[in-house]
């Protein structure tokens, strides 16, 4: 939550004019801040704040109501001591703040809400809430558009879906591999969500940096090449991690990942601005070289796809070779793809829904173009 404490460090910090003007702006009273309790599904133990950004608001003058949870990683007790108000009904507060989306049913008729809506995109699944907003004259303020005077994003967990995301990925590698008739030290790592904090995650990352370091991975496998896409705060979530284990990086510059249709130079602006403009040579000219890929790229509806679902069944067509009983080689290199960027249908085509943590991985047969929520065995 480190974006989130800058925000609300400034919030909190506000100067007695500052928080007269917000009085002025909701009436004579104290300006009123409604937590929700998170409901999208059972896993969901965030909370937009902190004990502590609630008790710098408090001391500030503002009035914080919090809807009742046990399932929040914070005790209920952390937010009262801080002096926060437990009411299920937040209808007094003039802003409601959460994480993740609001249930239709529970969207209050002209109130301000913030969270992450996932709307931007036009994302199919949330038009009815949007709609639903729309009509009910609440104001939305959506995490993502929430930017500094340069346009850079103040609140973002593309860090932390990086680092849940790699960790998750190399437990899913252990599981594939095992299918595939190898031990690994993969095995031994958990999903992320099995670690109480990051410490204990790096922990066991290093632990199996040992084992891989001392030479216990199989040697028909021959050396593992990770991929990763993107540049912003998810990918450098996953390559921090990746960091703790034994590695060589290869450069991979020279290779011209993005060429313009019909010929000529590659501009970073152009591309941004018309990525229409080109296409996508990392199917065919970095793919078939890697085990895993994690990706973590921004894509629109514009933007060049990086495997489209004829790239994948070539990728994944099984190569013919002898294995020696009990030694197998690979059927194809690339096994394991952790698409943190999570657009069904986008960067990864093939991808068309997103996992959860009760169904975490998906085997997917480019044959058929199906994909089966098997638990990677």
């Amino acid at each position: 939550l480190n974006s989130f404490q800058m925000l609300l460090y400034r919030l909190a910090s506000l100067s007695t004019t500052a928080i007269r003007s917000c009085q002025t702006y909701v009436g004579k009273g104290r300006p009123t801040l409604g937590i929700r309790r998170e409901t999208i599904n059972a896993w969901e133990r965030r909370a937009p704040l902190a004990p502590s950004h609630v008790k710098k608001l408090t001391r500030s003058g503002v009035n914080v109501l919090i809807q009742p949870s046990n399932r929040r990683a914070h005790p209920i007790q952390d937010y009262i001591a801080a002096g926060a108000t437990v009411r299920e009904d937040l209808s007094d507060a003039q802003l409601i703040i959460s994480v993740k989306q609001v249930p239709i049913d529970q969207l209050i008729p002209n109130k301000t809400y913030a969270f992450f809506s996932h709307t931007i995109k036009a994302q199919q699944d949330n038009m009815e809430m949007l709609d639903t907003i729309l009509q009910r004259k609440i104001r939305l303020i959506d995490y993502e558009k929430i930017v500094d005077e340069n346009g850079k994003r103040l609140v973002m967990f593309g860090k932390w879906a990086g680092n849940a995301g790699f960790i998750d990925i190399l437990h899913g590698l252990g599981l594939r591999l095992l299918a595939l008739g190898h031990h690994t030290p993969f095995l031994h790592v958990g999903l992320a969500h099995n670690y109480s904090d990051s410490h204990m995650a790096i922990n066991a990352l290093r632990d199996i940096g040992y084992e891989i370091a001392l030479g216990k991975m199989p040697r028909s496998l021959g050396p593992l090449v990770f991929v990763f896409t993107g540049s912003g705060n998810v990918s450098q979530g996953a390559q921090e991690l990746f960091l703790h284990l034994p590695h060589e990086f290869v450069d991979v510059s020279t290779l011209p990942k993005v060429a313009q249709k019909g010929g000529g130079p590659f501009s970073i602006k152009e591309f941004e601005k018309h990525p229409d403009r080109y296409i996508s040579r990392f199917a065919s000219e970095i793919a078939p070289y890697a085990s895993v890929i994690i990706n973590g790229v921004y894509w629109d509806a514009r933007t060049p796809r990086l495997i489209t679902i004829p790239d994948a069944k070539h990728l994944f067509t099984p190569v013919q070779k002898y294995d020696p009983p009990g030694c197998p080689t690979l059927p194809h290199r690339l096994v394991a793809i952790c698409d943190i960027s999570a657009d069904p249908g986008g960067s990864i085509e093939f991808m068309t829904e997103c996992t959860t943590i009760d169904k975490p991985f998906m085997i997917y047969d480019a044959d058929f173009h199906t994909s089966s929520d098997r638990y990677g065995i």
